[in-house]
C-alpha cells in the first residue's frame, strides 16, 4: 500500500521551497496591511509552519491506537485518508485563496495522517501477511518510507515541483498515493486480528 508516499511530500520537501513560501507569507501580509513582516515574524511564521507537522503526527500516533481497535485497520487506513486529502485541498489552493494559514493547517492534516498511518499500516500488514511472510511485509513499510522521503527530495527539485509556481502542487501532491489508497484499499481483506479478536 502506498501510505508512506501519502505524507512524505509533505516531510521531506518543505526544506526545498523555503524561499518561495516565506515570501508567499510576506507578499499576502504586506497586501493584507500594507506593511511588509520582519525577518522575525517570518522565521517564527515558517517555525509555526514547520512544527505543525510534528504536532499533528503526535496527536494522529496518540490516536490510531483506538481507531485501530474502533474501526478496525483497513477501516481506519481508508478514513485516514479524508486527512491528507483535507491536506492536499488546503496547501493547493492556498496561493489562490492568498492565504499562508491554509498550508499551517495543511500541514497539521498531514502529520495527523502520517501520525495514523504510520501506526496502523505495519500493525495491518503484519496481521494479515502469512507467517512465513510477516517479517518481510512488517519490513516493506519501512522500506518505502525510505523510498519515499526520496521521492520526495526528487520531486522537489526546482526543475520538477520546487519552482516558485509549482510550490503548492509539491505540497498538494499527496494526494497521489491517498487517491490510489482509495481505489486499492477496498480490495484487500481487513485484519484477521481485528476480526477474530478486537
Amino acid at each position: 500500500f502506498p501510505g508512506p508516499f501519502l505524507w512524505l511530500p509533505q516531510l521531506s520537501s518543505t526544506a526545498l521551497p523555503l524561499q518561495h513560501i516565506q515570501r508567499f507569507m510576506n507578499e499576502t501580509w504586506l497586501e493584507r496591511t500594507g506593511s511588509p513582516l520582519g525577518s522575525n515574524v517570518i522565521l517564527l511564521l515558517w517555525s509555526f509552519t514547520v512544527s505543525a507537522f510534528p504536532l499533528g503526527g503526535l496527536t494522529g500516533a496518540i490516536a490510531a491506537g483506538p481507531m485501530a481497535i474502533v474501526f478496525g485497520r483497513k477501516t481506519s487506513l481508508l478514513l485516514n485518508n479524508v486527512f491528507v486529502i483535507i491536506a492536499a485541498v488546503l496547501s493547493g489552493f492556498s496561493r489562490m485563496a492568498k492565504s499562508f494559514e491554509m498550508i499551517i493547517l495543511s500541514r497539521f492534516f498531514a502529520g495527523l495522517n502520517a501520525g495514523i498511518s504510520m501506526n496502523i499500516q505495519p500493525m495491518y500488514l503484519a496481521e494479515s501477511a502469512p507467517k512465513k511472510l510477516r517479517g518481510v511485509v512488517a519490513l516493506s513499510s519501512a522500506s518505502f518510507t525510505a523510498l519515499g522521503l526520496m521521492l520526495g527530495q526528487v520531486v522537489g527539485l526546482r526543475e520538477i515541483l520546487g519552482a516558485e509556481n509549482n510550490w503548492p502542487l509539491l505540497l498538494a501532491s499527496n494526494a497521489v498515493p491517498g487517491l490510489i489508497q482509495l481505489v486499492a484499499l477496498p480490495w484487500s481483506p481487513e485484519s484477521p486480528r481485528y476480526l477474530l479478536i478486537d
